[in-house]
C-alpha cells in the first residue's frame, strides 16, 4: 500500500462499512412505527391466507440464510486475517510490529457481523413480501380459475328475469316443484357469486395492503440499503483492484484467492438485496395478469364488477423496491454495477501506472 491510489482506496473500503453500518443503526431507530405498522399488516394478511402459509417452512429458510451467512463471513474473516499475518511475518520491517498493525483490523473485521445481520434482515423481509405475493396469486388461481363453474361456461345457468308469477292451484305438482327447483337453484348461484366477490374484495384490500408494505419498506430502509448498494459497489472495485495489483506483481496464490472469495462474497451481498426486490415486483405483476384472465371468464354481475374493480386497482399498482428515489433495486441494477465497476477499475489501473 505505498502508492496514494492504494491508500485511497483501503480508505474508501473501510469507510463504507462503518456507514453502511451506521444508516443501518439510523433506519432500525427512526423507523420503528413503520417496522411496527409493517409488521401489523402482515399479520393481517397471513391471517387471511392462512391456508396457504407454511411458517414452519419460512423459518427454517430465514435460518439457513442467517446460518450459512454468518458461518461464510466468519470463515472469510479468519483466512483474511491469516494471509495478512502471513504477509506481514514475510515483510519483517524493522522497528515496526507488523503483527500488531494487523491485529488492529479485527475490530473493523467484527463489523462485517453487523453488515451481514443488515443483508439478512433486509434479505428476510423483502422475501416474506414476495411469498405473500406469491400465496396471493395462488389463492386467486384456486379460486376463481380452477373452479369449473369459471372455465367452461356450458355449465353456466342461465335464467331469463321473470316479473310475475302467478300460481294456480290447479296447476300441476311437477310444474311447482320444477318452479321452486329453479327458485333456489338461482339463490344458489346468487349466494355463491356474492361470496366470491367478497373474497375478491378481501384480495384485494390484501393486494393494496402489501403494495403499503413495500413503500414502507423503501421509505424507512431505503438509505440503509442505498449505503449497502454503495458498500458492495466500492468493495467490489477495491478487491478486484487489489486482485489485479496482486496478479501483476508478486502473484501469492493464497492472497490471490482470499480476494477472488471476497469479491464472491461481495457480489453475494449484492444478489441478498437484489433477488428479494426483483421477487415481490416480479410476482406483484403477476397478479394482474391472473385479475385479466378472471375477468374474462366471470359472467355473474356482482363479481364481474368487483373483478374490474380489482384490476383498475392494480393499474395504478407501483411494488418496485426505490432506494431513497435514486434508483430501482431490481435485476437491471446488476448491468449497471458491471459496466461501473469496469470503468473505475480501468481508471484506478491508470491512476496507479501513473503513481508508479
Amino acid at each position: 500500500m505505498k502508492s496514494a491510489t492504494s491508500k485511497v482506496v483501503t480508505a474508501s473500503d473501510v469507510s463504507v462499512v462503518v456507514l453502511a453500518i451506521v444508516a443501518g443503526v439510523y433506519c432500525g431507530l427512526f423507523g420503528l412505527r413503520a417496522t411496527q405498522e409493517l409488521n401489523t399488516r402482515l399479520h393481517r394478511i397471513d391471517s387471511t391466507l392462512s391456508e396457504y402459509n407454511n411458517f414452519r417452512r419460512d423459518r427454517w429458510r430465514a435460518f439457513g440464510m442467517a446460518s450459512i451467512s454468518l458461518i461464510v463471513i466468519g470463515i472469510l474473516l479468519g483466512l483474511d486475517v491469516w494471509t495478512w499475518v502471513t504477509k506481514a511475518q514475510q515483510m519483517n520491517i524493522e522497528k515496526s510490529n507488523t503483527d500488531l498493525n494487523v491485529q488492529w483490523y479485527i475490530p473493523f473485521y467484527s463489523l462485517y457481523f453487523v453488515l451481514t445481520g443488515l443483508h439478512i434482515h433486509f434479505a428476510n423481509t423483502a422475501y416474506g413480501l414476495g411469498r405473500r405475493y406469491r400465496r396471493l396469486n395462488l389463492m386467486l388461481r384456486t379460486s376463481y380459475l380452477i373452479d369449473k363453474s369459471y372455465t367452461h361456461s356450458s355449465n353456466l345457468i342461465k335464467v331469463s328475469a321473470v316479473r310475475t308469477i302467478s300460481f294456480n292451484p290447479m296447476m300441476p305438482t311437477a310444474l311447482h316443484a320444477s318452479l321452486t327447483k329453479l327458485n333456489s337453484e338461482m339463490i344458489a348461484n346468487e349466494s355463491a357469486a356474492k361470496n366470491k366477490s367478497l373474497v375478491m374484495r378481501e384480495m384485494a384490500d390484501n393486494h393494496e395492503s402489501l403494495n403499503k408494505c413495500v413503500r414502507l419498506l423503501s421509505g424507512s430502509y431505503g438509505i440503509a440499503v442505498l449505503f449497502i448498494l454503495i458498500s458492495c459497489l466500492l468493495h467490489l472495485v477495491a478487491t478486484a483492484y487489489f486482485l489485479f495489483l496482486e496478479m501483476l506483481n508478486k502473484r501469492d496464490n493464497g492472497y490471490v484467492w482470499v480476494q477472488t472469495l471476497w469479491i464472491i462474497l461481495h457480489f453475494l451481498r449484492l444478489l441478498m438485496v437484489v433477488e428479494p426486490c426483483h421477487l415481490f415486483a416480479r410476482e406483484s405483476r403477476k397478479t394482474i395478469q391472473i385479475v385479466c384472465e378472471i375477468e374474462r371468464k366471470v359472467f355473474e354481475p356482482i363479481l364481474a364488477e368487483e373483478t374490474k374493480r380489482f384490476w383498475q386497482q392494480l393499474l395504478v399498482v407501483d411494488a418496485d423496491f426505490s432506494a431513497s428515489g435514486l434508483c430501482r433495486v431490481n435485476r437491471t441494477i446488476l448491468t449497471s454495477f458491471a459496466s461501473a465497476i469496469a470503468t473505475y477499475l480501468v481508471i484506478l489501473i491508470q491512476f496507479q501506472k501513473t503513481n508508479g
